[in-house]
């Protein structure tokens, strides 16, 4: 893993905390989203929003409805900040 790309991981960590109100010590690149997290549709809506303003990017639909696991949402993110 490039530094980067635990950048990445270590704002999308924190944003997840901040936005599910978790402990960040308790999510993990492979913490599943549904499983795990407890993540529901209205808190994929302002994940994605957040996300958005704060890579300054626009998460495609079928990018986020792919979305099983953090790590997913950092590869999608890191992608779209690659292009």
């Amino acid at each position: 893993m490039q530094a980067d790309d635990f950048e990445i991981e270590s704002q999308i960590i924190k944003l997840l905390s901040d936005c599910l109100s978790l402990d960040g010590c308790n999510i993990e690149s492979s913490s599943r989203l549904v499983e795990d997290l407890f993540v529901d549709s209205m808190n994929v809506i302002e994940i994605v929003m957040l996300i958005n303003e704060v890579f300054d990017i626009e998460l495609p639909r079928e990018g986020v409805a792919a979305w099983r696991t953090v790590q997913d949402i950092c590869l999608l993110v890191d992608a779209l900040l690659q292009k």
